[in-house]
């Protein structure tokens, strides 16, 4: 599709044009189909995301998708809810080391109409060049890392950085260089313009002006992105290979059938080989291994953290003194110990079927239909009741019988539930009920069908954000207090980076 305005060739699915910047209107996408589910609220904030290796499209710049933080950590971990890499596991990523706090990036005051996006791109701008060679200590030792994909690919194998006996080559770094773009594209989309970047341009003659008196290029940035997500990885797997840790089953399956599943998409996306398929997403510096050993560090050393994160458990006492320290905060935002209860909540959802829908889609069901699905629910309660009737045989229940696909990987739970909590009336009248204590549970009917309930417990609002706060403070210092123990020596000299083509060949 070709912009209206300046005739350039549009971005698929993109309003914005690369060229004009002007917005267009795109033809509107068919809606999707609903899935009936507990209508929980979705905090709405840009997720990262792992690109998955498919096709060469995914390096296109996406748009802003919508990320659900989950636990462990606010402050430590994000889990983004997505398609997984390769389809087989769903992309961690560990927060809050991409580049470090000097390299934030905050979105929080910048426009978000066409008006204003128009009016900023029409001010006059310096045509941007490469800046001069700087500090060989840090990314600015060169002005440019670009290089040819033939030179790329001659330094592959050049140790670029050390820590310990660990080693970083060259090839290996343009993976996680390559990541940290498309996870940045992948997460701000058309709206990385306000930050003053230009997708027909290439990094390395733009600056990334993050309020410092020496910004870097944008290459440069994602180039301290790059390593500061490789020390992070790298010292977190040699903290789990000192102790001991081994990863899951799981995870060593997915890590050992990696080879044979990269194959497997090539051939899908049409390609002769899963080198191919890599060096179409991360470079022609990068192969199979390459790729391989990033999503290896990656797993490990987030599975790693997690359980160090796990072990955190602070005490009665700590989280009252915690509370105590911080109340006057607390209270200003609007926390106190009068402020009621929260609640853990497991159910199993069975979705009444049938039904007759009118032309305006109201869709209505029989007194039979709907004792059909109450007797489907009863069934289900009575098999467990049957049973050890205990919360983890009514979670295992809840992954292999329940229709919410919200809840229905994680045992059904949900959990800080409130009066305020954007759940179906029924529902929240349940587990709101005087007198509910852990271990109740019973039937609902609600509009999406049966819900069979189980209270996992509650504690007031107060001491759970304590206790999660007190908990992030510390995880927090796990991953600077890694790095700090396994220092490591880049040679920013010896680097080298192929071109990244944000806008690619139409």
């Amino acid at each position: 599709m070709k912009c209206k305005y300046c005739d350039a060739e549009l971005v698929d699915g993109k309003p914005f044009c690369p060229s004009c910047g002007k917005e267009n209107e795109l033809p509107e996408a068919a809606p999707a189909e609903e899935t009936p589910a507990v209508e929980a609220p979705v905090e709405e904030t840009p997720a990262e995301e792992t690109p998955i290796l498919e096709t060469a499209a995914e390096e296109k710049p996406a748009e802003v998708k919508e990320g659900v933080k989950m636990t462990p950590g606010k402050l430590a971990l994000a889990i983004v809810a997505g398609v997984a890499v390769l389809a087989v596991l769903v992309a961690l990523i560990i927060s809050g080391i991409n580049g470090g706090e000097d390299k934030a990036l905050d979105a929080t005051e910048l426009p978000t109409d066409a008006a204003s996006l128009e009016e900023t791109l029409a001010e006059e701008t310096v045509p941007a060049t490469i800046p001069a060679d700087g500090n060989p200590d840090d990314v600015t030792c060169k002005g440019s890392y670009t290089v040819t994909d033939e030179e790329v690919a001659a330094a592959a194998d050049t140790v670029v950085a050390t820590m310990g006996d660990k080693q970083l080559t060259n090839a290996q770094l343009q993976v996680f260089y390559w990541m940290e773009v498309m996870n940045f594209l992948n997460s701000y989309g058309d709206y990385a313009i306000y930050f003053g970047m230009d997708y027909t341009q290439p990094l390395d003659t733009q600056l990334c002006e993050d309020g410092s008196e020496n910004p870097t290029t944008w290459q440069q940035y994602f180039l301290a992105c790059a390593l500061d997500s490789w020390k992070s990885y790298q010292s977190l797997c040699i903290e789990a290979e000192e102790t001991g840790f081994v990863l899951s089953e799981e995870y060593a399956t997915y890590l050992e059938e990696l080879p044979a599943q990269l194959e497997t998409n090539a051939a899908s996306a049409g390609m002769a080989s899963a080198l191919e398929l890599v060096q179409a997403n991360v470079g022609a510096g990068a192969d199979v291994e390459d790729y391989i050993h990033y999503i290896e560090l990656y797993y490990r050393g987030y599975n790693y953290f997690n359980e160090l994160y796990s072990a955190i458990i602070p005490t009665e006492a700590e989280i009252n003194a915690y509370f105590a320290e911080n109340e006057a905060s607390y209270t200003e935002s609007g926390v106190t110990k009068d402020g009621g209860d929260q609640m853990d909540v497991r159910h199993i959802l069975v979705t009444v079927q049938g039904g007759t829908t009118d032309d305006e889609g109201n869709t209505t069901y029989s007194d039979a239909e709907w004792e059909t699905c109450r007797a489907a629910a009863q069934e289900i309660l009575d098999q467990w009741l049957a049973g050890e009737a205990t919360e983890d045989s009514f979670a295992a229940l809840a992954n292999e019988k329940s229709e919410d696909s919200g809840s229905n990987t994680n045992g059904g739970l949900y959990t800080g539930l409130t009066a305020d909590t954007n759940f179906v009336e029924n529902f929240k009248n349940w587990y709101l009920e005087a007198g509910r204590k852990a271990g109740d549970y019973g039937l609902v009917q609600t509009e999406y069908g049966y819900h069979i309930m189980y209270f996992s417990g509650s504690e007031p609002i107060w001491y759970a954000t304590a206790e999660a706060d007190l908990t992030d403070e510390r995880a927090t210092a796990i991953l600077p207090e890694c790095i700090e123990k396994h220092p490591a020596t880049i040679d920013y000299s010896a680097i080298q980076l192929g071109l990244v083509d944000l806008v690619g060949e139409e």
